[in-house]
């Protein structure tokens, strides 16, 4: 029997993407594509040991369950013990559901799937393409719910300085608690970029310190606008806050350029 090693290796890569996925969907975890594309890669070489004449150390159900460890450990990268124990359990169930469906297939159309003058199809070829276009369409429905919830804390903010206006794009982040301490008004983080013909003397200038999660922190240079109006679904809002400025892009995909703090709305 003649085996294509360059095939088997990216059928098993597909089987093995669609295993993990369906198991972090079982334990509702994002996971990264890249580290997806890892672990299944490296899960996928296992298959070597079946056409190479290696130690049968490599080979035994102990060694098995280690390669799968080592897959849910590259895709989840968690240091907790149990969970990447009960994470290989749920791998290994569904890929012996996996193999036990495609025996059963492989039995009763072991020539393939044939159609009246249409050509033969391998019935791995229609699971692997079935794999694929699930993770792809579940994938994008993911994508659109994510883009929907973004969207539905995006507003519209005036900026009023000096006889200048700036309208922002300002995501409401509900995590955000920052206040300047001598007013104890809200903050608002607006880009750099947005506000750069807007010069503020120095006697206007506030200094809010800030500490990230990581426990770094510092201080962000902002000013007092002389108004703020902040539009959602056409209702208007004045509002007393903080700009403070940021150097940092805050939305990879532009949605937003600025940050509003809990406090606001």
């Amino acid at each position: 029997m003649v085996v294509y090693l360059d095939i088997l290796i990216i059928e098993n890569l597909i089987v093995n993407m669609f295993l993990l996925y369906i198991t972090s969907q079982t334990l509702k975890i994002k996971i990264k594509l890249q580290y997806l594309l890892a672990a299944a890669l490296l899960g996928s070489m296992y298959v070597l040991t079946i056409i190479y004449p290696l130690p049968k150390l490599l080979s035994s159900i102990g060694f098995k369950f280690f390669v799968a460890l080592l897959m849910i450990i590259v895709v989840f990268r968690k240091s907790n013990v149990i969970f990447n124990i009960k994470a290989a359990a749920i791998f290994i169930l569904y890929s012996m559901m996996t193999a036990g469906f495609c025996i059963f297939i492989e039995f009763y159309f072991s020539k393939g799937l044939t159609f009246d003058n249409m050509p033969v199809f391998s019935y791995k070829y229609i699971l692997c393409s079935i794999m694929i276009l699930y993770i792809t369409i579940h994938r994008i429905i993911i994508f659109i719910k994510d883009r929907k919830e973004i969207v539905s804390f995006i507003y519209d903010v005036d900026i009023m300085f000096d006889e200048k206006k700036k309208r922002v794009k300002a995501f409401l982040d509900t995590g955000n608690e920052l206040r300047e301490p001598l007013t104890n008004l809200p903050v608002m983080i607006v880009e750099r970029s947005i506000l750069k013909d807007i010069n503020i003397k120095e006697k206007d200038m506030f200094y809010i310190p800030f500490k990230v999660v990581n426990g770094s922190g510092g201080y962000l240079k902002g000013f007092k606008p002389s108004n703020v109006n902040i539009y959602k679904n056409s209702m208007l809002e004045k509002t007393e806050l903080i700009v403070a400025v940021c150097d940092t892009k805050l939305s990879d995909l532009n949605d937003y350029n600025a940050l509003l703090s809990r406090g606001i709305i």
